[in-house]
């Protein structure tokens, strides 16, 4: 089953300096635990409303899809994210078809 994690910063704190390259080991380890991943770093994307096209600067730091057997598996998958320790939140989401989605009240 495929799932979305959306990766929130804006509770986080900067990374030390001292610290930014084992994070950067930490993150590659936690990635590779996840199957089939496909990770999408938020960089240099734009917002579109109806009236205009900006620079995004939302909180959204990244989103990953990957495969888990269930909700209770990526929830512990996501629990192991080196993220956490500085404050980044996760959002996990099963995959749901455009017709499930569509009967499903918000």
């Amino acid at each position: 089953m495929k799932f979305i994690l959306i990766s929130r910063h804006s509770g986080g704190q900067e990374i030390p300096e001292h610290e930014v390259e084992q994070n950067m080991k930490d993150m590659g380890a936690w990635v590779g635990m996840l199957r089939n991943c496909t990770a999408m770093p938020i960089r240099g994307g734009k917002c579109i409303t109806s009236s205009e096209v900006i620079d995004y600067v939302g909180d959204v730091g990244g989103v990953l899809i990957f495969d888990a057997e269930n909700l209770e598996e990526a929830i512990n998958l996501a629990q192991k994210s080196p993220g956490l320790k500085y404050g980044f939140t996760h959002d996990v989401f099963p995959e749901i078809s455009i017709e499930a989605a569509s009967k499903t009240k918000v």
